[in-house]
């Protein structure tokens, strides 16, 4: 084994409460996508009791420039803990090592999804769409991430703020538009079509993915599906807001 997952880890857990970020040098020279998710896995169970339990999950790296800077062939997942998801549209800075905010189309799923899974299938099962702003950020000094190393850092999750939901058979959700705005300020546009080309398809990828890890995407999960534009980073007292053509506006103030 190329590294210890559990002491990763924890590594992780002490930089993630601390505010705190590892230097690149204090982790394993090479670390495989197998230990990754074990790392993950370490990560949150010392988080797990402060935070409730896994309420769904996050996907990660569906952009192809983000899977070849990271040197990946296919996206990954995170989990989305209890206390990590807000309806209240503000996040604490000072909890935060260098946060980012990602736009993101999430799914509210209706039915426990098995393979083989196609992306009609995700689209009958899913209850409802939740326009989201993701608040990412990486434990890892100056984001300075490998692929494994991204997901051992639970795919970069922080936190979730959600938006009012919608039905998912209103929305196009390959032409749905995004704009990005800081302080006013637009600072990046996309389309759900950035999010492996349907957003659907990243939910139809995780659920097949699960399987391969003994888990099974089910009722009730939400499912946020990568981000539709490059992260942004977001300071305190900066306020973002998200505007989707058809799935309303999010806003995330940071404190």
């Amino acid at each position: 084994m190329s590294g210890d997952p559990d002491a990763l880890g924890t590594q992780l857990y002490r930089a993630y409460r601390d505010a705190e970020p590892i230097n690149l040098t204090a982790l394993p020279s090479k670390l495989t996508i197998e230990e990754g998710y074990a790392a993950q896995d370490a990560f949150l169970d010392h988080r797990i009791s402060a935070e409730g339990e896994p309420v769904g999950y996050k996907i990660g790296f569906t952009s192809e420039a983000v899977r070849t800077g990271l040197g990946v062939d296919a996206p990954a997942f995170g989990r989305l803990l209890a206390d990590t998801v807000r309806d209240d549209r503000r996040f604490e800075t000072e909890l935060r090592i260098e946060p980012r905010i990602e736009p993101e189309i999430a799914f509210l799923i209706g039915d426990d999804l098995s393979p083989p899974v196609s992306r009609l299938d995700v689209l009958s099962a899913t209850e409802l769409l939740v326009p989201a702003i993701e608040i990412v950020d990486s434990r890892i000094h100056n984001w300075d991430l490998t692929g494994p190393t991204a997901i051992a850092d639970n795919a970069l999750a922080a936190r979730l703020l959600i938006g009012d939901r919608i039905a998912a058979s209103d929305v196009d959700l390959v032409r749905e538009g995004v704009d990005v705005l800081i302080d006013g300020v637009r600072r990046a546009t996309g389309t759900g079509a950035a999010v492996l080309g349907h957003p659907a398809d990243a939910v139809a990828w995780l659920a097949e993915t699960l399987s391969e890890h003994n888990e099974t995407l089910k009722a009730g999960d939400i499912v946020t599906t990568g981000s539709i534009t490059e992260p942004i980073p977001i300071e305190a007292g900066q306020t973002a807001v998200v505007r989707f053509s058809s799935l309303g506006s999010v806003v995330a103030h940071a404190e």
